[in-house]
């Protein structure tokens, strides 16, 4: 077969099956979504968001610093096994506490930026964008829903430990210590979800005011304009 007759390529940044999931591609590209408000829309609204910013801020401090501190233990348990072959079994269990700790801010720093998994399958299916908006808004009252059954449980464990008082084995440091890492991580991500709840609602919200003020569909506006193109 010849050049000429091959059937034409699509470029893979002119494909169209992403255009409805903003976090997955646009034309253009649209700033990153996160689960913060980008105005607020009262004085209240405004405080509550600089309050997060903070949080924000002292979050991701302590994952740094935890990261940091997981560094050198695990350094210094290597040193101390393998050259001075005098190891400290104690360091194992501290390691563990600053991973456990690591693990659940993640978690809800990664809801705040919605950067945990979720799939793009329903842009393949549905077309209309605000159908798939409102998809997106159910499934964020289920993310919620669901952290809140896990946070749960999750809270009924912790507080189980804490109460009976549970040590651990060779520092002798309280078992709440590395329990209370989940009811953090936990609150953040109910916390987070329940923002973009907000958020997808009022852009729900924000489309019907400007169908409701323009009845006419996008598609005859267009048929419009490209009627009106090719009188040109």
């Amino acid at each position: 077969m010849h050049n000429d007759q091959l059937p034409p390529v699509t470029s893979v940044g002119e494909t169209k099956i992403y255009d409805y999931d903003p976090d997955l591609s646009s034309h253009p590209i649209p700033p990153h979504l996160h689960a913060i408000p980008d105005q607020s829309e009262t004085k209240v609204e405004s405080y509550l968001v600089r309050f997060e910013q903070l949080l924000n801020v002292i979050f991701r401090s302590i994952m740094l610093l935890t990261c940091l501190g997981l560094a050198a233990l695990v350094f210094a348990q290597v040193i101390m096994r393998y050259v001075l072959e005098s190891p400290f079994t104690g360091i194992e269990e501290v390691s563990i506490l600053l991973a456990v700790w690591v693990y659940f801010l993640g978690m809800g720093y990664a809801t705040r930026q919605r950067e945990h998994i979720h799939g793009g399958i329903v842009s393949l299916v549905v077309k209309d964008p605000q159908k798939v908006a409102y998809i997106r808004f159910t499934g964020s009252i289920i993310c919620m829903i669901a952290a809140c059954i896990f946070g749960y449980f999750a809270y009924k464990y912790a507080l189980k430990e804490i109460t009976k008082g549970r040590v651990s084995t060779n520092m002798r440091w309280p078992r709440g210590i590395w329990s209370a890492s989940m009811i953090v991580g936990f609150a953040m991500m109910i916390g987070y979800f329940l923002l973009e709840t907000i958020n997808e609602y009022r852009g729900l919200r924000k489309t019907a005011r400007q169908r409701s003020q323009d009845p006419l569909p996008a598609e005859h506006h267009q048929i419009t304009s490209q009627h009106n193109s090719q009188e040109v």
